[in-house]
This record gives structure tokens, sequence and C-alpha cells, in this order.
């Protein structure tokens, strides 16, 4: 009997509102999606599967029966366009990932199914009704027991060189921010994963470098204890990899969990410090960010190099009371901190976040014809309403941002990561990173020689 095809799409919208002045985070090598990995999993082994990943090629044509694409809120028009072209040829498309989890009524009459929640409850169910010709229109997903976690079939993604593997312990966070879309796709739940299931993964990746995708690794005494026992069995079991992980600020007051992070092989830490304003963490409810701003991010900073660990940080501009002056200023402090690395967006009204409803109910959003003005909350463009003076404020914006990644302040960084951590592999492991969040870093002398 001919085995079916299933086609997973990793989507992603090149399209700019603005090209000029666009800071691209497409064309990335990017990083592995694992969710399709785990829908691979899934799927019976009768089946054919294959993955386009649209960070590395972009996706033309398919003689698949059924396509599973995965799209976050930024790439869901681009999904929209994918599945009007197939099924006008009778295939059959299922939108999942994030958006579709938050708005499936948007997009019931674009896809033959949508996946409201986590695929991996539904999965098999879909894969029976496609072959049976009964396709549901919704399929509610429940959250898993991640004791049940399915690990991805990583064999799709040898398609692509992924420089970095991507790697998952736990989903949702115990924090609240006002601006973060993971509270509200979790709905304020935490959970971990089994530690031998996470060793035994962490053994049959080939890459040396590894990407938790937790939306954050430090949490509360409770789950940080865990997390903690995961670090002293990666050591034991000698995986040897270099580790990158995201962590909220207050991390730097946990002696234990740093020294075990570094003993267990992380390098990079990924930071959200989102201002050194406290006026502004308070505008976004970033309430772990509070006391350590200003002069305590730089003891923190200074703490955690110590453990030969770097620091990427993660900045917002366009806050309510930004001036074009601040974000240049808030980039020249950047660059004049201990921080290895950083990203800088503008402050995003993320989909059904508190940042976004109550924005929305003061009629403070610029652009709300959904699905189509979805593209310009990309965190790259101005989408809220402060009546302040937008269009400098965004060249202010684009300026920062692009010279943070200027190839001359990438090297004066790393050289200067050298000397705060005294660590080669740390130092070489930033530049990773950097390299697979900045498009503009790509040609950048010292990445490809350094990282050769």
């Amino acid at each position: 009997m001919k085995s079916k095809k299933l086609l997973l799409l990793n989507t992603v919208d090149k399209r700019s509102v603005d090209d000029e002045l666009f800071v691209p985070t497409n064309g990335l090598p990017g990083f592995e999606p694992i969710s399709l990995g785990i829908i691979a999993a899934l799927t019976p082994k009768n089946w054919d599967v294959e993955l386009i990943d649209e960070n590395f090629e972009d996706f033309t044509d398919t003689d698949a029966e059924l396509v599973g694409i995965s799209a976050y809120t930024t790439s869901i028009n681009r999904a929209i366009d994918i599945s009007n072209k197939l099924r006008k040829k009778g295939i059959k498309t299922i939108i999942g990932g994030k958006h579709a989890c938050l708005y499936p009524e948007e997009l019931v009459n674009l896809f033959d199914s949508v996946v409201e929640g986590e695929a991996e409850s539904v999965w098999k169910e879909i894969i029976s009704d496609f072959e049976n010709k009964s396709l549901k229109k919704i399929y509610k997903g429940e959250f898993i027991d991640l004791s049940d976690y399915t690990r991805p079939n990583r064999d799709i993604f040898n398609k692509y060189n992924y420089e970095i593997a991507t790697i998952q312990f736990s989903r949702g966070c115990v924090n609240n921010c006002d601006f973060c879309g993971v509270p509200v796709l979790y709905k304020h739940t935490y959970r971990q994963r089994k530690i031998e299931n996470v060793i035994q993964e962490l053994k049959e990746i080939k890459q040396k470098y590894v990407f938790f995708i937790d939306d954050t690794i430090y949490c509360d005494n409770k789950s940080n204890k865990k997390i903690k026992e995961l670090f002293i069995e990666i050591r034991k079991s000698k995986v040897n990899k270099h580790i990158i992980v995201a962590a909220s600020i207050n991390i730097y007051e946990d002696d234990e969990f740093l020294d075990l992070a570094h003993k267990a092989g992380v390098k990079v830490l990924y930071i959200g410090f989102e201002s050194e304003n406290i006026e502004d963490l308070k505008n976004v409810n970033k309430r772990m960010n509070y006391k350590s701003s200003e002069f305590h991010y730089s003891q923190a900073v200074k703490k955690i190099h110590r453990y030969k660990m770097a620091i990427m940080g993660g900045f917002i501009s366009g806050f309510e009371n930004d001036t074009p002056d601040k974000i240049i200023k808030r980039g020249q402090y950047i660059l004049k901190s201990d921080i290895d690395a950083s990203t800088l967006t503008i402050l995003t009204p993320l989909a059904k976040t508190p940042l976004f409803e109550n924005l929305k109910a003061e009629n403070l959003l610029l652009h709300t014809n959904f699905p189509q003005d979805w593209i310009y909350y990309n965190a790259c463009n101005y989408t809220i309403d402060y009546k302040n003076d937008r269009a400098e404020i965004m060249n202010a914006f684009y300026s920062s941002s692009l010279n943070l990644v200027d190839c001359r302040n990438v090297r004066k960084k790393f050289l200067k990561t050298l000397l705060r951590t005294r660590s080669y592999t740390t130092a070489k492991a930033l530049l990773v990173l950097v390299r697979n969040f900045h498009i503009g870093t790509q040609n950048c002398w010292i990445m490809k020689k350094l990282i050769k």
C-alpha cells in the first residue's frame, strides 16, 4: 500500500511593512522547530514525513496529502496564504501553534482544521480522522502531563544545518509580566518533565550547542529544586554540551543555582532586562526586575560572570514615556554595560496579553484589522498610539538596534566577555547565539573567523 505523505511546515513571513527601516529576524539559521519534531514522532510509521522550515527555504508547493502548519502571530498571514493555495488543490491543511491556540475562531474558515491547545493529545485522532475523511474543524488539545512527553523525531531536522539544537524541560512560567504571552498561552500553569527523559534526549542530540527553550529556567523555590537536580544529573551523565537558557534577573541571588548551572555546561543566559528605568518596568509589571534595575543590574551581571557564564540581555523601547533621546541613551547604556550581547525590540502588545487587552479597551491600538494587521505585531513596528512622535521614536529604535549588532561593537563585546568570564568556550557560545539571533551579524568577520 502506498504511504501517505505529511508535510510539516514552519512558516516565516518575510514581508515587512517598512522595508527601509525594518530590523529583520527572517533568513536566520533558526532553531529546530521542536513542536514539529514531536508531531513527526507521533505520526504513524506508514506515513512519509517531510519538514520545510522557511528560515532556510521558502515553501513553493508539495505533493503531500496533508500539511501541518505551525505559525506564530507574526507569521499567521503567511500560513493563511499557503493554506489558500493548497486547499484550492484539494490538499488538507491543519494549523497549530501559539496563534491558533489564542484565536481558533479567527482561523476556522481558513484551514481545514485548527488545533487549539497542545497537539500531542489530539494528533493521533487527527490522523485517524483524516484517513477516514472525517476531519473536524477544531481539535481542542489538553495540557499533557509532561511525564508522558514524546521526544521529538530529530531525523526530520537533518535536512537543515541547525547550529543550535533545541530541547524543552518545562512549559509555562511562574511570572506574570503584562507584555508576555506565556502566562496567557499556558493559563498560568507550570510543568516539568522527568529528568531521566531529558538526559536521554540530550544524549541523542548531535550538536554541541543546545538551547533549552523553556520560557525561564529560574522559577520559584519548589520548581528550582528539580532544576538543580537536572543540572546535577547533566554533569553526572557527562553529556558535555554547551547549554543556553533563558532566566529571570533574580537568578543572580542564588549562588548554588549558578554554580550547578555552570558545572552542567550552561554558557549563556538570556535575561529580560527590558529597561534600566524602574518606571518602565512598572509600566509592564516586570516585578522581578524592580530591585535589580539600574545599579543592581551591574551587580547581577558581574556576579554571573564569576561563574563563567555570559549574558544576552533583552531590552525594549517604545514605552509610554519613551522619547527618542531616552532610546538612544538606552542603546548607549547597553553598549557601555557589562552585558555581553543584547536584543532591542519595540514594545509590542502580543495577542491576548494584559497589555494587548488594556490597550484595546482604551482604543490605543494602531492596527486592528485582523488577521491582516497581525503582520505589524513583530516587535519591530510601532503598534501603540501613545501620541508621541512615532517617526522619531522608530528612527531612534532602528539606529540603536542596528548599532548593537555592528561588527565592531560585537568584536569589542566578545573581547570583554573573554576577560570577564575567563572562558573562550563561553565567549564562543555567545557568538554562536548572536549569529542565530541577528541577521546583521551574518557577514561579520569575527563571527566567521572565531566560530570556524
